[in-house]
C-alpha cells in the first residue's frame, strides 16, 4: 500500500491501494477492488465501488455512497447513501469507538471477523 502526503485536486479515481494523509479538494472514486485508508480529508463526496474497501479514519465533507464495497467509519462523514433499498446495519468495528456499516451502505464484517 503507497503512503500519501499531499492535497489532491478532484474529483480523483482512486485506482490503487493508498493511506491518505492528506487532503483530496473536490470528491473521489474508490474503484473496484482497491483498499483506501484515509487519515485526512476529502472536501467532496467519496463513491464505494463493488468489492473495493475503505477504513475511513478521517472526515468526509460531502457524503459516503456505496455501490457495495465495505465501509469502515472511525472518523466523520456529512451524510451516506444507502443503495439497492436495503437499511444499514450499524454495529461496532474493530476499534472501540469505530462502525462498521453492513449491508448497503458498507458491506462485509468488522477486520476481527474477515
Amino acid at each position: 500500500m503507497k503512503a500519501v502526503h499531499d492535497n489532491i485536486a478532484g474529483p480523483f479515481a482512486i485506482e490503487e491501494d493508498i493511506a491518505l494523509y492528506g487532503t483530496i479538494t473536490g470528491g473521489a472514486t474508490l474503484c473496484t477492488g482497491r483498499r483506501f485508508i484515509l487519515h485526512g480529508t476529502i472536501a467532496g463526496d467519496l463513491r464505494i465501488e463493488k468489492g473495493s474497501r475503505a477504513i475511513l479514519h478521517g472526515t468526509v465533507a460531502g457524503g459516503i455512497y456505496n455501490d457495495g464495497g465495505r465501509v469502515e467509519l472511525f472518523g466523520m462523514a456529512c451524510h451516506r447513501q444507502r443503495f439497492a433499498g436495503r437499511r444499514p446495519d450499524r454495529r461496532s468495528g474493530s476499534s472501540r469507538h469505530g462502525t462498521t456499516m453492513k449491508g448497503s451502505l458498507g458491506l462485509g464484517r468488522s477486520a476481527h471477523e474477515s
